[in-house]
């Protein structure tokens, strides 16, 4: 079984993701990346250390996304890929 945790690791504007993240792990993080958010926009989020994910993590990718036009999402898992096809904002990170 696959943790329940997550890490997210703050590089300055690079952000690397790690665990898995969906509507259970993400709440607690939110508020806390929001006000970070707000003083330095995202540039880079890398998702290679995701491990599995659901749509919480596509609402996640969004608001990031509102905070920072130009964002790069690196190294998409391919549920997710997915999952930003079956909801149509894949072209949001293309």
């Amino acid at each position: 079984m696959k943790s329940r945790l997550i890490e997210i690791m703050n590089e300055g504007q690079r952000y690397r993701f790690k665990g898995c993240f969906d509507k259970f792990t993400i709440p607690d993080e939110w508020l806390r990346l929001k006000r970070e958010w707000e003083a330095n926009p995202p540039k880079i989020i890398d998702l290679t250390e995701v491990e599995e994910c659901d749509s919480a993590l596509i609402a996640l990718l969004v608001e990031a996304k509102r905070f920072s036009s130009d964002l790069t999402i690196d190294s998409i898992p391919e549920n997710l890929v997915q999952l930003l096809e079956l909801y149509q904002v894949k072209e949001l990170f293309s």
